[in-house]
């Protein structure tokens, strides 16, 4: 009897702590708010306190993120808030009432509009797409390949997803590679939770490990492509060796870690998962998107257009070439499952880190690093990467692109283009792909950091010595 009243102690305890949280949390975006609304007092907003405080701001969102499931609060909403908050207090920074000022603002949240805009313009097409195909059994071939394969061995399946995202993400891209492996793993594990958010995880690490060898695979690694900082030659020469040990050494260590879950679930999984009969015509809608898919960055390569325009052609031809009258195994039906809540945490994600970038806190961060690290590629590779974990990579890759003068396929743009996207498999917050997992599967911040981070930091770590080991027996 005496338990009764301390778990009910407990219980109290832990909800009073979680509604302190929660208050203070969202009380601080609205003390900012007024601060900003009312313009008192003007010590802070001044352009160096101003910039701390959006630091600040950004952090406790990414906290109240990383606690989502103890406090209760969707990441969503608070994602939202957050990028509002801080871009109101970035305007009274400016004070826009001025017409300079104004004309600064404007420009600033348009360039934030646009980098923004044009990763959600390729990022709804491209799950619409992707949904599509799962709608219309297209993956129903893939799937029962997968389920056959892993019929005896539930664990064969990781280094096979793993294979998949590695080099599919060389391919497509990071991103439209992550929803693909996550769709076809909804299908193959649908009931064993743990082991599919263990193969999800590892898809991160994967489809960030393989698009950070190929030229169109991150777009990092396309920004300092197009740039002419590296070349294709030089970046699957170099960077291939490197990147796979960056995938497969998390693999091996979450394969290890994770091979319980496969086999508690897998009695459960061989009873309840109906295998399905791939058909003639689900083979077909396979292949028409896939190819539609493929379609994308061979336009943004032949053409220089920008990859959602890409994709936003390719929903549209697949969604002409499948349309069928009154049928519910229809585009329009499949686009009905498009989760729309994944796409405005998105939206929230990278319009504070927009904003920030307009506030100059992340170019001086930037600078930052580089005078710690005193110039040495290895050890700026090593903090970019730290720090893509936590920020957008695309900013802090620009800036490094303005701060230093080397040649084409210097060893410090190949270390750069492998660290910001290896790096960012880290935490789950610090890639596209990351994101997508969190919104596609629920994974939630602390999971991904307890079951994830630590194998994606020693494949990140292998990664960088392989690099250096590569150069040190075949010199340039």
């Amino acid at each position: 009897c005496s338990r009764i009243p301390t778990q009910k102690a407990i219980k109290g305890g832990v909800t009073f702590t979680r509604r302190v949280i929660k208050i203070s949390s969202l009380s601080l975006f609205l003390i900012i708010f007024l601060i900003a609304f009312l313009g008192w007092p003007s010590k802070l907003i001044e352009e160096n306190v101003h910039r701390h405080i959006l630091a600040f701001l950004f952090l406790t969102g990414i906290k109240l993120v990383a606690l989502e499931d103890v406090i209760r609060l969707d990441k969503a909403a608070i994602m939202l808030i957050m990028a509002s908050v801080m871009w109101t207090y970035r305007a009274a920074s400016i004070d826009p009432s001025s017409e300079q000022g104004q004309e600064q603002y404007h420009k600033e949240l348009g360039k934030a509009l646009e980098d923004v805009g044009s990763v959600l313009l390729f990022l709804l097409p491209a799950m619409g797409l992707v949904e599509s195909i799962d709608h219309l059994d297209g993956f129903a071939a893939v799937t029962a390949r997968l389920i056959q394969a892993t019929k005896d061995s539930a664990g064969r399946l990781m280094p096979m997803i793993f294979f998949l995202a590695f080099f599919l993400s060389s391919v497509i891209d990071n991103l439209t590679a992550t929803i693909v492996c996550v769709k076809i793993l909804q299908r193959v594990v649908p009931h064993n939770r743990l082991w599919r958010h263990s193969c999800g995880g590892l898809v991160v690490v994967a489809a960030n490990a393989g698009g950070a060898w190929s030229p169109v695979g991150d777009v990092t690694t396309t920004m300092l492509w197009i740039q002419h900082k590296i070349s294709t030659l030089g970046t699957v020469t170099w960077l291939f060796l490197p990147s796979f040990v960056a995938g497969v050494v998390p693999l091996l260590g979450i394969w290890w870690y994770a091979r319980r879950y496969a086999h508690e679930g897998a009695e459960k999984e061989k009873e309840e998962v109906e295998v399905p009969v791939p058909t003639r015509n689900g083979s077909i809608i396979l292949a028409a998107g896939m190819f539609c898919i493929l379609t994308v960055p061979v336009v943004k390569t032949v053409t220089g257009l920008p990859p959602y325009l890409g994709m936003m052609m390719a929903l549209g031809v697949f969604w002409l070439t499948t349309e069928q009258e009154s049928s519910a195994a229809s585009v329009p039906h499949a686009l009905h499952k498009v989760d729309l809540s994944s796409l405005l945490f998105f939206t929230g994600v990278l319009m504070a880190i927009s904003c920030l970038d307009a506030a100059g806190v992340l170019k001086q961060y930037a600078e930052t690093m580089h005078k710690v690290t005193k110039g040495s590629p290895m050890a700026l590779a090593a903090l970019l990467g730290v720090s893509s974990a936590v920020v957008d990579n695309v900013p802090l890759v620009q800036a490094s692109i303005e701060m230093f003068e080397k040649p084409m396929d210097d060893p410090l743009w190949q270390l750069v283009a492998l660290s910001a996207g290896t790096g960012g498999s880290l935490l789950a917050v610090g890639s596209v792909a990351g994101v997508t997992l969190m919104g596609l599967e629920g994974v939630g911040f602390l999971w991904y950091a307890k079951h994830i981070s630590l194998w994606a930091a020693l494949g990140f770590a292998a990664g960088l010595g392989t690099y250096k080991l590569q150069h040190v027996l075949v010199p340039l």
